[in-house]
């Protein structure tokens, strides 16, 4: 009973004795609960009450704060590991920026855009959603460019509730950095030491892994734009990785990459040739397995947005929203276009068939203006929709589909060219 566990633990000499941290939890559970209620006879007068809790409730808290911050990380975070990567590279897109980071670390000489490019990562898919979200690359664009770049890598989704702590700091003091996926939202350096708020909860962002301090309980990590290292508590680095969310959650995923080149034998920078043959492969793949066909779409979807969509009131952070998924929300700018671009030009500048590649790059221009077009259509809509009527909201919507059809027309142009240049052959 609560009275008889009151008498036993508040007549404990705490001078010569200590109780447990679970009596001491449930001491204060009973006290703020106010249920109090000693048997009859019991000596337990509020003079022993008052003496009791000079000591006793600073150890309650004291108690309650060490649980709290008990922790998988704490469990599994044993020892310290430093890899030290003085001059981290920004980069325009998550994941492409977590995996240049890991390989100039590693030694290799390497740009985003060979990532981006060799991963062939023009793709589309529109979702429609209270936020609708223009996804514009695959989803297989890791494993489509560690494939063309003959790279080694490990990926792992952790089913333990450890999270897959133990087997990082394992990959870290081997010397190589561990590429985590997480939920962005859970980042406090992202927003300005605080959770960010839920519509930024999004759990495919990807950082690098390149630090964890045991004593101080954080971690060092490389993020997107972000110059130099960023710190972030382990505690919340955990909750990064294993959120709920319904936007895409992490699972805890984690990969590194086995290979580092060795000093003089070469392969230091990566395959271009390689790098484009599969590119244009996969660009090819995607384009005809859905790409095209949903972008055949996305003008009926914008002409009808507002069948669809229904809440007037936030169409102008629709629009903003979607003007930076397409330029700003780590695409590198025109939904991936820009980044496709300064591969090509690199392939041309970089390759023996250079002057083949050569046509892609106006194809590829021609697409990029076109989803420019929109983004900024997009933005300057989102200042001026509130207050509009309902046929001049069905107008502007018309006009954004429009640009939708000249984006579908130009990337279609860039299928084909892609398309006729491998039937030829390089």
């Amino acid at each position: 009973m609560d009275c008889e566990f009151i008498q036993r633990i508040t007549y404990t000499k705490y001078s010569t004795c200590r109780n447990s941290v679970q009596d001491m939890i449930r001491f204060s559970t009973i006290l703020v609960a106010g249920n109090i209620d000693p048997a009859p006879g019991a000596d337990f007068s509020l003079l022993c009450m008052e003496a009791h809790m000079k000591w006793f409730f600073p150890a309650v808290l004291s108690a309650i704060a060490f649980v709290s911050c008990y922790s998988p990380v704490r469990e599994n975070v044993r020892k310290s590991v430093k890899l030290h990567f003085p001059d981290p590279v920004s980069g325009e897109h998550c994941e492409s920026s977590a995996i240049l980071n890991a390989l100039v670390y590693l030694g290799y000489t390497v740009s985003e855009y060979e990532i981006t490019g060799g991963g062939g990562a023009l793709s589309f898919f529109f979702m429609k959603d209270a936020f609708p979200f223009i996804a514009a690359r695959n989803m297989d664009m890791k494993e489509r460019f560690f494939e063309a770049a003959g790279l080694s890598w490990t990926m792992v989704t952790p089913d333990g509730r450890d999270a897959g702590w133990s087997t990082i700091i394992d990959i870290l003091d081997r010397g190589f950095p561990v590429v985590l996926r997480v939920d962005m939202r859970f980042l406090p350096y992202r927003y300005g030491g605080k959770t960010g708020p839920r519509y930024m909860s999004f759990g495919a962002h990807y950082i690098t892994l390149f630090a964890v301090d045991h004593e101080a309980g954080t971690a060092l990590v490389t993020d997107t734009e972000f110059s130099g290292l960023q710190t972030i508590a382990l505690s919340d680095l955990h909750r990064a990785r294993t959120s709920t969310t319904k936007n895409f959650p992490p699972h805890g995923e984690f990969y590194w990459i086995g290979d580092s080149p060795k000093p003089g034998d070469g392969k230091s920078r990566l395959d271009s040739e390689s790098l484009i043959r599969a590119s244009l492969a996969t660009v090819i793949e995607n384009y005809e397995t859905g790409a095209l066909e949903n972008l055949s779409r996305f003008p009926e979807d914008l002409a009808t947005f507002e069948d669809w969509s229904g809440k007037t009131f936030l169409h102008p952070a629709i629009l903003s929203y979607m003007a930076a998924n397409i330029e700003d929300n780590g695409t590198g700018g025109a939904s991936f276009r820009e980044l496709y671009r300064k591969f090509l030009e690199n392939i041309v500048r970089s390759t023996s068939f250079g002057k083949k590649i050569e046509p892609l790059i106006p194809l590829c221009e021609n697409a990029v203006n076109e989803w420019h077009r929109l983004s900024d259509t997009c933005r300057e809509l989102s200042g001026r929709i509130k207050g509009m009527s309902a046929q001049e909201r069905s107008v502007a919507f018309s006009s954004l589909a429009e640009i939708a059809r000249g984006i579908y027309d130009q990337e279609k142009a860039l299928y084909r060219g892609m398309k006729s240049l491998v039937e030829k052959g390089l």
